[in-house]
């Protein structure tokens, strides 16, 4: 009962009710041109950037110490790379000092630490609101309108209950921590009584019910689909979207509110959330400036994203592909012994290239060697074995990294709190 009002409050307090004027502002912004968008921006970040100039003199300090001694020597877009850059460790020693008001009655985010300790992310309401109508305006454009029926496996259920319908958002929660085979034909009959338009959840969530219904001879019907928090691999979009003869949208966004990725509609990459944030793309960061968050201000924050924005792109529209891929963090990287870092995405060849993989995880513990674990299927043979390993020394070299292929059950994976599943588990 816990759980379900909690749930169904966290609804009510998102609805269109609160959040229908930044609703109305952002399909505004996505009926910009490029320019129009720019200038837009420009005037939000000059606004955000004067409000915490004046208000933390951490920043002011920050600044001085750059060579920006006033607030007016920032009066375009261009200058934002005059200003310093804010670092995970910065926040975590200081980010109260970068509060634009008191932080009574503020809202507390966590970071999931899988790269350290968590930082703490302040939001207002505003924030909250705007954040959410970014969600309806995006998915309306899939499709999929808020309040029709949804399922949803994205951790908010543990493993004492396998399901939990919310009425008031017409949302069914099912458990991603139970799914197996003897629970297939109860996730099935489920989704099917609920009459879903769209789902959501984590891809290796969304994968492995896939993976049991797919082993069933089952399959469901659901127009739409979103995945989110982890990265999309094609194996996984390949069997998603033929087992839930479905469409899918994936999102990128992060727990700071500073950059926010949505697939194209159609498929060709992604683009910004338009008046979301500013960002600059580097080859293994990224720097990220925060429209929608003016109680605690991000400007130019530092993040170990590999994002890959597509060349020679001239966008007619805001909402027109401007990124390639999205490749995940370094953490999500395994590295050579020359140095030399692997991409998951880059791994993803052990489900194109090779029969009878269930499931894969590598793990590194040491520079140039990791341990490449299996969840092999019936018909796995020695000689895929041999397969694998002449395709890492095709892709990487076997003299760059030494690898020990295990055979493993499910059950020796290892998942997030959350119940990710990861491909790459890097503790260098």
């Amino acid at each position: 009962m816990r759980k379900y009002i909690k749930e169904s409050l966290k609804y009510l307090l998102r609805t269109r009710l609160f959040i229908h004027k930044y609703m109305d502002e952002i399909d505004a912004m996505y009926d910009m041109t490029p320019e129009e968008l720019r200038r837009r921006n420009e005037r939000r970040f000059l606004e955000i950037f004067r409000k915490v100039y004046f208000r933390s003199e951490y920043y002011r300090r920050l600044c001085l110490a750059k060579g920006v001694k006033s607030a007016d020597e920032i009066q375009h877009l261009e200058d934002i790379i005059k200003l310093p850059i804010l670092t995970k460790d910065m926040l975590k020693a200081h980010g109260k000092e970068l509060l634009t008001r008191s932080k009574r009655g503020l809202m507390k985010n966590h970071t999931s630490g899988t790269t350290g300790t968590p930082l703490t992310v302040f939001q207002d309401w505003a924030s909250v609101w705007r954040e959410q109508a970014y969600f309806v305006c995006y998915r309306k454009r899939c499709g999929y309108n808020y309040g029709e029926p949804m399922v949803s496996l994205r951790g908010n259920l543990g493993r004492s209950d396998i399901s939990l319908k919310v009425h008031v958002s017409n949302t069914l929660f099912l458990s991603s921590y139970n799914i197996n085979e003897h629970t297939a034909m109860t996730y099935y009959q489920l989704i099917k009584q609920h009459h879903a338009k769209a789902i959501e959840g984590y891809p290796s969530s969304l994968y492995n019910l896939a993976l049991v219904l797919h082993d069933k001879g089952l399959e469901c019907h659901i127009p739409v689909a979103f995945t989110s928090s982890e990265t999309l691999h094609d194996y996984q979009r390949m069997l998603i979207e033929k087992v839930f003869n479905t469409q899918i949208y994936d999102h990128y966004g992060t727990t700071e509110r500073t950059i926010r990725l949505e697939e194209s509609f159609d498929h060709d990459g992604y683009f910004e959330d338009p008046g979301y944030g500013i960002e600059e793309y580097y080859d293994d960061y990224v720097i990220s400036t925060s429209l929608i968050n003016d109680v605690f201000p991000l400007i130019r924050y530092k993040t170990t994203d590999c994002i890959v924005p597509k060349q020679d792109c001239f966008p007619l529209h805001s909402y027109d592909a401007t990124i390639e891929s999205i490749e995940g963090r370094a953490a999500s990287n395994i590295v050579g012994k020359d140095g030399t870092r692997y991409s998951d995405a880059a791994l993803t060849f052990i489900f194109k290239d090779v029969s009878n993989v269930r499931k894969a995880q590598f793990i590194q513990n040491e520079l140039g060697k990791v341990t490449l674990n299996i969840v092999p299927d019936r018909d796995f043979k020695q000689s895929e074995q041999n397969i694998i390993l002449s395709l890492i020394d095709e892709k990487m070299g076997l003299r760059n990294i030494d690898v020990d292929i295990q055979l493993i059950n499910e059950a020796e994976l290892k998942y997030t709190k959350r119940n990710k599943l990861a491909l790459v588990i890097s503790n260098l």
